[in-house]
């Protein structure tokens, strides 16, 4: 990420308003089927979804760009009484994980990875760990000019986390006006539960 970007993610932080939104619906949803342990939060921000899940049990690891964020979630934790790992990290950067894993889950909310920051998450999850990822979709693109570069698509994912991994969910639905893809990942070997759909 360019030093701008930076910048300009801290300087968001810093100006937005500090209530911290409920968790993503989908990811409730689903947490039945999630495995219990060790969850690396990519792209925390100010712990939307890592402290909720703390609170749950699950050990939390939060990765994000910005410090601003991740003081803002230190302190939040801190708030509700649990504790949440934070690691200030580029995940363009080679050694962003550096020393991080293995996770049972890796958490990718309102944020798309490229494949070469796929390679590097998929290197520290664990040989059974599972992939939730929920996002915008290509239709959120056509219907409301998102970003492409900032929406998923199905065939995408498939392309970075097979063979590994299988959809044991798939789901395209919308959520305020807008169209999100969500996803569960499961190892190829052991995916059970619901059918992708």
């Amino acid at each position: 990420m360019s030093e701008a970007d930076r910048r300009r993610w801290e300087d968001r932080w810093r100006r937005r308003s500090h209530d911290l939104p409920a968790p993503e619906p989908f990811l409730l949803r689903l947490l039945p089927a999630l495995p219990p342990g060790r969850v690396l939060d990519v792209a925390a921000g100010a712990g939307r979804h890592a402290v909720p899940l703390a609170a749950r049990g699950f050990a939390v690891t939060a990765l994000d760009i910005s410090a601003e964020a991740l003081r803002l979630l230190e302190a939040r934790a801190r708030a509700a009484g649990v504790r949440v790992a934070v690691r200030r990290a580029d995940l363009d950067e080679e050694d962003a994980l550096a020393g991080l894993g293995p996770f049972d889950l890796l958490l990718v909310i309102r944020y798309r990875p490229p494949p070469e920051q796929w390679h590097r998450l998929l290197d520290v999850l664990a040989p059974t760990g599972a992939v939730l990822v929920c996002t915008f979709g290509e239709e959120d693109h056509r219907r409301h000019g998102t970003r492409r570069e900032h929406c998923i698509s199905r065939r995408e994912l498939e392309a970075v986390l097979a063979p590994r991994l299988r959809p044991v969910i798939y789901e395209v639905f919308e959520e305020d006006g807008r169209v999100l893809e969500g996803s569960l990942w499961h190892p190829a070997g052991l995916a059970g539960g619901r059918r992708a759909r």
